[in-house]
């Protein structure tokens, strides 16, 4: 027990951004104040090492939002010109508030050399970090897959059995005459085989993705009747064809809107649209509301909600932007995921 606690309390902190950041500044703040103290004052130390750390803060920042808007995503130029044009601003502006502060003239380039090595160590810390929690991640995904596939391997039904009698009630309702019925059948018949043979890949196409929705969106819909005042909406739009994510990654957020928006004694509605562009996905999920307290109180829906978090945090860390809402009878969630998610390496 005692083995497994120290990994789980590392990941904590490793995974508390803020606060290391902050330890990391303060740190390095300290460190140089000393360092500067047998110089000169504590005081002349401590304002003087600010300043250039305001400085270096500032560099390592905006080169952190540069590295996931543009290098990440392949738009090296964009990089690049942000990269050299902060350094320019801020090497040229630090020099000038060096040389009042000192009296004395500085070096722009010596000033722009001074943060581009800075950015190198902060970069360096950056990718360090991120390669020990990848490992993590990776031990726990592996631990998962062990507990999964033992569980299935408890609890396994043979599919072909499941699939000869779905086969067998599509058949016999077409000899019924029943082509709804049918319908629904071989509907769930490929929601199933999906489901079970080609989502145990690490990513798919969106466009698979898609057509499992929409398959979901069909069977939903033999619930109720055109006289019911239910409406259902389902728009795609960029390039989808461009993308790929982890399967069933999407399906239980329409599940959750279909289960606690849809009720046929009251108007109800569901929105759905999912967007791709330059290999960044964005999926919105609009519903109805009937009743918080019913919502509250489902265990089942929270436990599936809480799986789908878990997974983008394992799946795509730090690039993936997760928004659950409600207010004014509207129940809205929107899933942003960034890089990772084109299909072109």
């Amino acid at each position: 027990m005692k083995r497994s606690a120290f990994p789980e309390t590392l990941f904590k902190v490793l995974g508390n951004r803020t606060a290391l950041h902050i330890l990391f500044w303060t740190c390095l703040f300290s460190a140089s104040v000393l360092l500067e103290s047998g110089t000169s004052s504590l005081a002349a130390s401590a304002f003087h090492t600010g300043v250039f750390l305001s400085f270096c803060a500032a560099a390592t920042y905006i080169h952190f939002f540069l590295l996931g808007r543009y290098l990440n995503r392949r738009r090296y130029f964009l990089y690049l010109g942000g990269l050299l044009l902060s350094l320019g601003l801020l090497g040229t502006l630090l020099n000038w508030i060096s040389s009042t502060l000192s009296k004395s003239s500085g070096s722009i380039p010596g000033m722009i050399f001074s943060l581009t090595f800075f950015l190198g160590f902060t970069t360096a810390i950056r990718y360090a970090r991120a390669g020990v929690r990848q490992r993590m991640q990776l031990q726990e995904i592996t631990a998962k897959q062990l507990q999964t596939e033992l569980a299935l391997l408890k609890a396994q039904i043979n599919p072909h059995f499941l699939f000869n009698t779905l086969n067998n009630l599509y058949a016999m309702a077409l000899r019924q005459e029943d082509p709804a019925t049918a319908q629904g059948i071989a509907k769930l018949s490929h929601l199933m085989r999906y489901v079970i043979y080609e989502s145990n890949v690490d990513r798919i196409e969106l466009g698979r993705e898609v057509e499992q929705i929409r398959s979901f969106i069909e069977l939903q819909k033999l619930r109720f009747s055109e006289e019911d005042n239910i409406r259902i909406d389902f728009e795609t739009g960029g390039d989808l064809e461009e993308c790929v994510i982890a399967p069933m990654l999407l399906l239980p957020f329409v599940e959750n809107a279909f289960k606690h928006g849809i009720r046929l004694s009251s108007p109800s509605h569901v929105s759905l649209r999912l967007t791709a562009n330059d290999g960044a996905i964005r999926f919105s999920v609009e519903n109805s509301v009937h009743g918080t307290a019913e919502q509250s109180a489902d265990a089942d829906s929270a436990l599936g909600l809480r799986n789908v978090k878990r997974r983008l945090e394992l799946l795509y860390p730090e690039t993936h932007s997760l928004s659950i809402r409600e207010g004014e009878g509207i129940y809205r969630v929107v899933l942003d995921l960034g890089s990772g998610s084109s299909k072109t390496p």
